[in-house]
């Protein structure tokens, strides 16, 4: 009994261990999952921030939401990429884990201009998400 215990602890754990990759060829995060109808469509005055969640195991348990300046968007699961349009402006930028995960809120600020893309990566390092340029 107590092997069988210490194997689904060790099953467990394993979704929180390896090395984490950069996403190749992601998915869009899936329409139904957005959480706000904002952000979804291109406008006047606006640029495109692309946020892609790295693949591997670290991590993998977690699946932070995304907020901008405190609306929260949608989730992000491994691999997969969201697309926000948004007003040429100054935004805050967060990541807040699930309850499945030990790691904190990260937050970033970010500054959009008309035309152009913005990208990010969100990634693990032990125990905490970072966001990176990509």
């Amino acid at each position: 009994m107590k092997v069988l215990v210490f194997c689904i602890i060790a099953i467990s754990l394993a979704a929180c261990v390896g090395n984490t990759k950069p996403a190749q060829n992601s998915m869009q995060v899936q329409s139904h999952t957005w959480r706000t109808e904002n952000f979804r469509n291109p406008g006047l005055n606006t640029g495109l921030l692309v946020i892609t969640r790295d693949t591997g195991m670290r991590g993998s348990s977690c699946i932070p939401m995304i907020t901008v300046n405190g609306e929260h968007v949608a989730p992000i699961n491994v691999g997969e990429k969201l697309a926000l349009h948004l007003t040429a402006n100054t935004y805050s930028l967060k990541a807040i884990p699930n309850k499945n995960c030990a790691a904190s809120v990260i937050e970033t600020v970010i500054e959009i201009t008309e035309d152009k893309k913005v990208n990010l990566r969100l990634g693990f390092v032990d125990r905490s998400m970072f966001f990176t340029g990509s």
